[in-house]
């Protein structure tokens, strides 16, 4: 194994007549670390935009929900309940519905939910996102998202007339907040008002439709809701959904995209592999006499396969290594590159009133790197297998002869 191994890096270091397998090992190294490095980069910064997004979700929502089929009247005996269970951090009641509004010669749904202020932010992180105003709703009061607020042209102290699919009759609510999640979907169409409020507005007195519960790590939630099942008796009918059920479309696209992002730019990485097989092909054709030798004085067909497998490893392993310093070093100094690109075009490549963060959103996952690691190795053997089965299966009396 170890004279195997000695005369790959040996054949590496060719001599002044076969400077082009220096050179093409060089490209293939070269081509390699490029490769693993845009992988590591993107791969990282979709994480960061995944947890980023995330982040907003269970920010302006709670980690479950526990939705009653007909509604609760008894939610402080529920809030108590849940909160004798370790695994259980904050609750607190919300009434969810939909509601209509008229603005101008258009028509549309918004998304109303009625909450306690002050019980609410055990279970979310609103009090974060708001922009300005207060979270003090009583009565007819409201907080909108920003969106929301600049399409209908509201600020505090506006007036807001909301439509109920109950009774079909107009509420004008008074605008008390308005907050920016970072969330299209939210700040476009989420009105937040109190209990109160929103008992009135659907005509359900004393009742709630449901309450939010935040746990200790999201990513256990569906484990949460199992024990949710088995431990929480004797309130009702509920139907327990986590914040992974309600975004399940978003987080599959997600997903999706990352996987074929993933492919694609793997790509880069066949691309160069193809140059470790033009490498290996030279190296074996500028050494058929050598190989004739080794087979003649008894060295095995495995000998021969390792020495140019190995060849090709060492190629693919340094340019693994050099992609993997230069691409974690980059994605940690993205931000430092994205400042010096927008001094040097004169305007910000990421404007904070459009996108909420002034920061590329970065992440980089061991579980992903390891991937992008595997990946490259096996793309790496896969391309010295074929020059090093030739070279094992050249004849040594026709390798010397035709030398």
């Amino acid at each position: 194994m170890l004279s195997e191994l000695w005369l790959s890096q040996r054949y590496l270091r060719a001599g002044k007549k076969e400077k082009i397998i220096s050179i093409t090992a060089l490209i293939s190294i070269i081509g390699i670390a490029i490769g693993v490095m845009v992988l590591i980069v993107v791969i990282s910064v979709m994480s960061g935009f995944d947890r980023f997004l995330e982040d907003k979700m269970v920010g302006t929502n709670s980690h479950l929900s526990l939705e009653f089929y007909n509604g609760s009247r008894d939610s402080g005996k529920v809030i108590d309940k849940l909160k004798t269970f370790s695994y259980v951090e904050g609750a607190s009641p919300f009434i969810d519905g939909q509601a209509l509004v008229k603005t101008g010669k258009s028509i549309f749904g918004v998304q109303v939910r009625g909450i306690d202020p002050q019980l609410q932010m055990e279970t979310s992180k609103l009090d974060e996102y708001l922009k300005s105003g207060s979270y003090a709703l009583t009565g007819n009061e409201v907080a909108l998202g920003g969106e929301l607020a600049w399409r209908l042209g509201l600020d505090i102290g506006g007036v807001l007339s909301l439509v109920s699919p109950v009774s079909l009759a107009k509420t004008d609510f008074y605008v008390k907040g308005i907050f920016n999640s970072g969330m299209y979907l939210y700040d476009s169409s989420l009105v937040l008002t109190s209990i109160q409020g929103a008992q009135d507005f659907y005509k359900m007195p004393d009742a709630i439709s449901g309450v939010a519960v935040r746990v200790r790590d999201i990513y256990k939630v569906e484990n949460i809701k199992e024990k949710l099942y088995r431990d929480l008796t004797g309130v009702g009918p509920y139907l327990v959904r986590t914040w992974i059920d309600a975004n399940k479309n978003f987080l599959e696209a997600l997903k999706l995209e990352k996987i074929v992002m993933f492919i694609v730019v793997t790509m880069t990485t066949v691309v160069a592999a193809f140059g470790i097989v033009s490498t290996l092909i030279m190296s074996v054709m500028s050494r058929i006499k050598d190989i004739g030798i080794l087979r003649s004085v008894g060295a095995r067909t495995k000998s021969i396969l390792q020495i140019f497998i190995f060849q090709g490893m060492a190629i693919g392993v340094t340019g693994i290594l050099l992609g993997l310093s230069a691409g974690v070093g980059l994605a940690l100094s993205l931000d430092k590159v994205v400042d010096v690109i927008s001094k040097i075009i004169g305007r910000s490549l990421i404007p904070k009133d459009i996108y909420y963060f002034d920061r590329i959103p970065v992440n980089i996952n061991i579980s992903d790197v390891t991937v992008i690691v595997v990946s490259a190795l096996l793309i790496t053997l896969a391309a010295s297998i074929y020059p090093a089965y030739y070279a094992s299966r050249i004849i040594p009396s026709e390798a010397v002869r035709h030398e």
